[in-house]
């Protein structure tokens, strides 16, 4: 399927099965740079376990970390754990970028100064978070990699930050971050993929940097009650 842009009627397009199975045997990171099988994260599992994997953009996105924010609000691990689903999450930046909290050690210091936030502590992130640096399963998956359009209209309710305040605080958490080139290519867009029995059940693919499925519509892809 490769790269391609998802238009209006491919990006909810299930993935053909030697895509998926191609897709399976690719890795993927834990945060301490270990690589795990991608189809770990959704077989071998029981069969009415549902497995909902979103991919998000670079790790600096202030977008993503809006909509990861929204997601833990919206679809908390209890009311997942009810509904026999977890989710998980899998950027295209490097390991390092995701650990909650750095420390800087000096000699003048007897304690570490708490001093640049990972992934994990901006965004509070309840869940499990992954990373693929190649980006080899968003390229597998035919998630998009350029596109103009940046979002739906109108503005999806996951944004809560006018657009310059974003850009800024983006820019602002790749710099104190001690890691700005690592976060991923800044072009990659991700989506969101719903697994179940090892199979894709249902997905979405970003057509754009904020076109993440909002979380309401994902309660009802999910069956939860409002």
């Amino acid at each position: 399927m490769g790269s391609a842009r998802a238009n209006e009627k491919s990006h909810r397009e299930l993935p053909p099965p030697q895509a998926l199975a191609q897709a399976g045997e690719l890795k993927i990171k834990d945060k301490e740079g270990n690589d795990i099988p991608f189809k770990d994260l959704y077989t071998g599992k029981a069969e009415t376990e549902r497995q909902l994997i979103i991919f998000i953009r670079h790790f600096f996105c202030g977008s993503c970390e809006q909509y990861v924010m929204a997601l833990s609000k919206d679809l908390p691990p209890a009311a997942l754990e009810a509904s026999n689903t977890s989710i998980t999450l899998i950027g295209c930046g490097e390991p390092k970028c995701i650990p909650g909290i750095f420390y800087i050690f000096s000699a003048q210091q007897i304690s570490p100064t708490k001093c640049r936030l990972g992934y994990i502590e901006r965004t509070s992130c309840p869940y499990p978070i992954y990373t693929n640096p190649s980006a080899s399963i968003y390229k597998a998956l035919g998630m998009t990699y350029i596109t103009i359009k940046t979002g739906p209209n109108p503005q999806p309710t996951y944004l809560q930050k006018p657009f310059f305040k974003n850009v800024l605080d983006s820019t602002w958490n790749g710099i104190v971050s001690g890691h700005p080139l690592s976060a991923g290519p800044s072009a990659q867009n991700g989506g969101e993929w719903l697994f179940q029995g090892g199979e894709v059940k249902w997905c979405s693919r970003m057509r754009g940097t904020a076109d993440h499925t909002e979380t309401k519509e994902l309660r009802a892809v999910l069956g939860m009650k409002e």
